[in-house]
């Protein structure tokens, strides 16, 4: 079987010949970096695409008078 170095391990052979003071600089930037995108406001999708499609001859009456299982659904 061949040897072969992961992403990481490559990484930590370059990062073990920096100096203490510029890993933790580089710790910090990572770290911050991650905060960075864990806090960007997402987007949420717009719930009415998900309905797209024929939805002629349906109205909102049709859908309070169905019996679901024996229940209804009352006006709003």
């Amino acid at each position: 079987m061949e040897n072969t170095l992961s992403i990481t391990e490559m990484y930590m052979m370059v990062l073990a010949t920096l100096s203490n003071s510029d890993k933790l600089d580089l710790i910090s930037r990572l770290s911050s970096s991650m905060r960075d995108e864990a806090s960007m406001k997402r987007e949420r999708p717009d719930l009415r695409t998900c309905f797209k499609g024929d939805w002629s001859g349906i109205d909102a009456d049709s859908l309070r008078n169905h019996n679901y299982h024996g229940r209804t659904v009352e006006s709003w």
